[in-house]
């Protein structure tokens, strides 16, 4: 794991721990206005821990683009050429969701079938959550 992608990973953590934080000291307020998610607080805690998150996810987007900006180191003509063994590919996929719609995208075919893969999986448990939380409601 690159360290600014563990980097993220922790101020993203750190983020949820402080809203979390807030929340049980009941100064906070999270609701979902349609689709989107909505909180309310009083506290520094919360806005510490939005600002976290917030890094984080800019941070994470950076680690995924430092290594396009580095650029291919240009062969010494003077110096011999030793063979490098060539690295596999990577392949990459995701799936971003803007409200209820899944966005897949992948490198290859395969890597976007298994995309479409745990897309599905993941509405259907949101599908399963909103009506357990919803029969809760009714009780």
């Amino acid at each position: 794991m690159r360290r600014l992608t563990a980097a993220a990973l922790a101020l993203f953590l750190l983020g949820m721990v402080l809203m979390a934080y807030a929340a049980y000291l009941g100064e906070m307020t999270f609701t979902l206005v349609v689709i989107i998610p909505v909180v309310q607080s009083s506290n520094i805690w919360a806005l510490a821990g939005m600002a976290l998150i917030f890094a984080a996810i800019f941070l994470f987007f950076f680690s995924m683009a430092a290594p396009m900006r580095e650029a291919p180191a240009q062969p010494n003509a003077s110096a011999p050429q030793a063979t490098v063994p060539q690295q596999p590919a990577r392949k990459f996929g995701g799936v971003v969701f803007v409200g209820p719609i899944p966005i897949i995208f992948g490198s290859d075919k395969k890597v976007a079938k298994w995309m479409l893969v745990v897309a599905l999986v993941i509405v259907i448990l949101l599908i399963i959550a909103m009506w357990y939380f919803a029969t809760q409601l009714a009780r």
